[in-house]
């Protein structure tokens, strides 16, 4: 809708305009009305309308001098309508002059009206996209310098300066927001973070893989405060689905945009300690007298806890894991060194898993810490991902001891393993192994306490359990990869193997 001022000293003739005119079946609505110009410039100037409707002959100041005014003092001068009487010709012809979009004879006749409306209508629509053409083209030049500034050659970094004229004078302070988060969810940050630019005085900025930054700036209170409301509005304005997937950080605050470096830096320090918060925001200014730990020999707990998942029991391998991640909470364990850690301990496994005649590059393979991983992880989801790996391993140490012993139905069992995304009857696998299929099936029953069938799918559930927390491919294509030709197939196993959906699975994996 555009805003309309009215400005009469006759009341009768604005409550006429009021009542004959249908503004708002062109997109007008009247928000003031004043009796003369020095009234209607201070409205003007406070609360800038689109339209303004003004007669000529006024007291105090009239219409052509109101006119006048507003061009020399406001910074976004409305469009104007003149009203007049027939003997008020050569004044009409004087605001014409003055830049005026139309005029109207009084009395006003309401067809007359509402054809100037409509035109008026399709000239501010078309003023409004152009206007809105140019804010795009300077926001996008800026977000470039911002890019360039931020992480550009020093070449580039000067080449920016110049472009940045308009941010430095539109704030006193700034502060730069690494935005983190999950590659389904990047273009709905990336519009969220676009929608917020005019309304939270901000720039995004492209900053890699899965992130982005936001440059705020802020022209009362503190930078600090401004990141904070900058966070809240865009978690607002994000779709339910995606809340708990974006962390944030805030770097500390500086003068101009040209300082954001130091900004973005101390942003990247402040980071490191959403690795122990269940919080979407770490704002430096809160943690830059927390240090954090890396001493090493923490590296030591990780020969422990892989020699236990050859030798252990499930309950010593989740007790040495809880004490390892308790002590780096403690300490505050520098996160990189933390992944180190369970780094180390997929790769100790991997040995192991060669030294019992395993396949040790398809044991990392397996590892959440190789290859493509969550991009949110917190010290808590990767005690989860490091115990999941860990009780898994120790079913496959277990599996590999087996299959040296040797027996018929460790061989079938080692075969499955290898190829479960494939279908077999248990005919075709007796035949692989010179066995009758009736002594096979049930052979392998007491073996292992189920069926081939069975078997199979949890080799099958047990994988999408991985691929759920350690990649972003969708559920169906999950499912189709581990051999399900029907996806109903594969809810039906998933939820009676686990107790819950795919999405409810992978949501509570990384909550």
């Amino acid at each position: 809708m555009y805003d309309v001022l009215l400005v009469d000293d006759e009341p009768l003739a604005i409550e006429g305009l009021k009542l004959l005119v249908n503004w708002e079946k062109y997109g007008f609505r009247i928000t003031g009305t004043c009796e003369n110009g020095e009234e209607a410039i201070r409205h003007i100037l406070s609360d800038p309308p689109d339209l303004v409707v003004t007669d000529i002959r006024m007291p105090v100041m009239d219409g052509l001098r109101l006119i006048e005014e507003t061009r020399e003092k406001a910074e976004r001068a409305p469009m104007f309508v003149i009203m007049s009487g027939y003997d008020d010709f050569d004044y009409a012809l004087r605001a014409m002059r003055l830049g005026v979009s139309n005029y109207l004879t009084k009395p006003v006749a309401d067809d007359e009206a509402e054809e100037m409306l409509r035109s008026l209508s399709e000239r501010l629509e078309e003023k409004s996209k152009q206007a809105q053409i140019a804010r795009e083209r300077e926001a996008q030049r800026e977000r470039r310098a911002l890019a360039f500034l931020l992480f550009g050659s020093e070449e580039q970094r000067q080449d920016a300066l110049p472009e940045l004229g308009r941010l430095s004078a539109s704030a006193r302070s700034w502060i730069y927001v690494r935005i983190k988060t999950e590659a389904p969810f990047l273009p709905s940050v990336r519009n969220a973070v676009r929608s917020l630019e005019e309304q939270s005085g901000c720039r995004m900025v492209e900053a890699g893989n899965f992130s982005l930054g936001a440059a705020i700036g802020s022209d009362t209170g503190s930078a600090e405060e401004a990141a904070r409301t900058f966070a809240e509005r865009l978690l607002k304005a994000l779709p339910p689905e995606s809340r708990g997937r974006i962390r944030m950080a805030a770097g500390r605050s500086v003068a101009n945009p040209e300082e954001l470096k130091a900004s973005l830096e101390s942003a990247e320090e402040a980071a490191k300690f959403l690795f122990f918060s269940e919080e979407e925001l770490v704002v430096f200014a809160d943690v830059k007298d927390r240090e954090l730990s890396c001493d090493p020999s923490v590296l030591g707990l990780a020969d422990r806890i892989a020699a236990l998942t050859e030798s252990g029991g499930e309950d010593e391998i989740r007790a040495a894991i809880q004490e390892a991640f308790e002590r780096f909470e403690a300490r505050l364990t520098l996160p990189e060194l933390v992944e180190t850690f369970a780094t180390r301990v997929a790769v100790r496994c991997a040995s192991m898993c060669e030294e019992l005649g395993g396949d040790a590059e398809e044991t990392l393979r397996r590892s959440p810490f190789f290859g493509s991983v969550a991009n949110r992880r917190d010290l808590g989801a990767t005690q989860r991902l490091l115990e999941g790996f860990c009780l898994a391993f120790r079913t496959e140490a277990s599996r590999l001891r087996e299959r040296n012993s040797g027996g018929i139905q460790a061989q079938v069992a080692d075969f499955l393993r290898n190829h479960y995304t494939q279908t077999f009857t248990i005919r075709e696998l007796a035949e692989m192994f010179y066995v009758h299929p009736v002594y096979l099936g049930q052979s392998f029953t007491r073996r292992y306490g189920m069926g081939i069938a069975e078997f199979v799918h949890d080799l099958r559930i047990e994988e999408a359990c991985q691929l759920l927390q350690g990649s972003d491919l969708p559920s169906g294509v999950i499912a189709e990869r581990l051999g399900y030709k029907a996806y109903q197939h594969f809810l039906k196993q998933f939820e009676k193997k686990t107790g819950t959906k795919p999405a409810e699975y992978r949501a509570r994996a990384f909550g």
